[in-house]
């Protein structure tokens, strides 16, 4: 099930996202237009 503010989402451009990636660097979404990208967020417990 999608949830409301997903569904107003659906078909439009991806928001603008720079996250660091594993090894720190950089890496911003905007780059990877045509690429299949698979984005997994997770929350990081200690």
């Amino acid at each position: 099930m999608v949830g409301v503010s997903a569904q107003k989402m659906i078909g439009q451009p991806a928001p603008t996202i720079e996250l660091a990636d594993r090894n720190g660097s950089p890496w911003m979404l905007a780059n990877q237009r045509g690429k299949t990208i698979v984005l997994i967020f997770h929350r990081h417990i200690h």
